[in-house]
Parts: structure tokens; C-alpha cells; sequence
């Protein structure tokens, strides 16, 4: 965010933008998070949007959704979208998801790493564990299709439900059993997230 005084006319500009990209039809449902305590620094972002898209071509669905006759570029009329400084934009492919087995899970927020190098499955192995912990009851992989700057060739995002989102992959690290070192992931960055906004289709 360009300017951290005015979140709050940062928010009701991409609750305007959100509620709009949905209804191209491939974006299915747009996610905001925040981290208040966050130094907002590239490395260290306030915020997080995460769009999930529905489209047998994820590749194309971001440049089709950007140039469907529907996509609101009214908004970027109004000078409260310049508040709007993204540090990563990327589009990523699902690779594979882990959930419990319990219905009606309310989303109150996600831990997300970005990383590069080994494999699907290490990180399969490492969500099994995470879940295991109790504190996150959804874990989804995703591989890189395109982005800037420089994109981690990894997203991972980590769905919990529990009171403080920003403690929960914290204690589920402390909590899960010990992880064999070398396994070839390089991280770029992991962050925690509660939950601000729900746009759904």
C-alpha cells in the first residue's frame, strides 16, 4: 500500500475492484488478508489478495478476465487505486490440495509460503503434517504459470479457522513432529494473514 494512513480508503477501493473482477465469470471468488503488524516492505507485505479462478486454461484466465469487455477499468479512474503497490503479481496452477474431514470451516485467515526448488510432493508431506497439528483444516499447493517481478516457483496457502490467524503456523510448527532437513525447498518468504474480505460468485 502507497500510503498506510489511508487504509481505509485503500480497503473500499478493492472491495469495489474485487467485487467487480468476479463477475467476468473465471474469477470465482477474491480473498483479502492483512497482517496489521507487518513492517510493509516487499518482504514483509500488509497485504495479500488471492483469486481463485475456475477455467479448464488457468494460463489464459488472468489476461481473459483482463480483457473481457466486464473488467472494471472505470476504477483505475479513481485516484484511490494508486494507493495500490503490488510487490509480486503472479498466477499459479493447483498442483494439489489436503482438507480434514469437517464441514463448515469459517475461514478466518491463511499462512502463505512462496518457495522454490524440490518437489509436489515434499510439500504434500509437509501440509500432512501441518494439518495434522489441528490449526489449519485446508493446505493447497501451486506451481507457477507467470508473474512479476521474479515469481517463487511455489505457493502454498494454509486455511485456518482458529481466533488469531497470525499465531497459527507459528504454534503448529512448535507443534508438529520434527521435519529431516535437506529436503531442497528454498523459501522465499512465509506470512501470516487473517482474513479482511470475501468477494464469492
Amino acid at each position: 500500500m502507497a500510503d498506510p494512513s489511508r487504509a481505509d480508503d485503500y480497503s473500499a477501493w478493492y472491495n469495489d475492484y474485487e467485487r467487480a473482477i468476479i463477475r467476468p465469470g473465471l474469477i470465482a471468488n477474491a480473498f483479502r488478508f492483512e497482517n496489521p503488524n507487518a513492517a510493509e516492505t516487499a518482504s514483509d507485505p500488509r497485504y495479500a489478495a488471492v483469486y481463485d479462478i475456475v477455467s479448464p486454461e488457468p494460463a489464459s484466465a488472468w489476461p481473459d478476465t483482463e480483457n473481457s469487455p466486464d473488467y472494471p477499468r472505470y476504477l483505475f479512474d479513481d485516484p484511490r487505486s494508486r494507493l495500490v503497490v503490488p510487490t509480486l503479481r503472479a498466477s499459479y496452477a493447483l498442483t494439489g490440495s489436503l482438507e480434514v474431514d469437517n464441514d463448515h470451516r469459517v475461514l478466518t485467515g491463511v499462512h502463505i509460503i512462496l518457495s522454490d526448488g524440490a518437489t509436489d510432493i515434499v510439500r504434500a508431506q509437509r501440509a500432512a503434517a501441518f494439518l495434522e497439528t489441528g490449526l489449519f483444516y485446508g493446505a493447497s499447493r501451486f506451481r507457477i504459470i507467470e508473474g512479476s517481478p521474479t515469481p517463487p516457483e511455489w505457493l502454498e496457502i494454509f486455511e485456518t479457522d482458529v481466533k488469531e490467524p497470525l499465531t497459527a503456523y507459528a504454534r503448529a510448527f512448535a507443534a508438529r513432529a520434527p521435519q529431516p532437513r535437506g529436503d531442497g525447498v528454498r523459501q522465499r518468504s512465509s506470512h501470516s494473514l487473517a482474513l479482511v474480505a470475501a468477494h464469492q460468485s
